[in-house]
């Protein structure tokens, strides 16, 4: 009995403890061979304070970033974002045609409906880990 309450208090401080919320977590199908493809998930911070995010990583890849698609002379194009600060309440959305985690380098070969682990950095120095679910991209859910 009492291992079951040592187990409750510990699931249930983590969740109070939890500031940054991470929900509908996809990274995108691409045919085999692309070398990067692109994580999209919503991100709450229900926190009374700004949150800053400031790095990703992930063991699928060589490589994670921040991404955001901008217009520099009148074309849109991929840009790395040094950090995202996302307001105290706010819920910020990673979608295609927006903000993002861009994967370079895969490291292994993706399939429908895998689960593979992702993780945000904070300006504090938190980790935020998290699961995606690989999905084809007329299948990934966006906001």
């Amino acid at each position: 009995m009492l291992r079951v309450f040592i187990v409750l208090l510990g699931i249930s401080s983590f969740y109070c403890d939890a500031e940054l919320v991470v929900s509908d977590a996809t990274v995108r199908l691409l045919p085999p061979g692309v070398p990067n493809t692109a994580a999209y998930f919503s991100i709450e911070n229900l926190s009374k304070k700004t949150e800053v995010l400031i790095a990703a990583s992930s063991s699928i890849a060589d490589k994670a970033e921040l991404h955001n698609h901008v217009f520099i002379n009148d074309m849109m194009r991929m840009q790395q974002q040094e950090s995202i600060q996302i307001e105290p309440g706010e819920t910020v959305h990673f979608k295609p045609g927006g903000l993002h985690i861009m994967l370079f380098g895969l490291n292994q070969k993706l399939e429908e409906n895998q689960k593979v682990s992702l993780r945000l950095l904070t300006q504090d120095g938190e980790a935020i880990d998290f699961e995606a679910t690989v999905a084809r991209p007329s299948h990934a859910k966006h906001h």
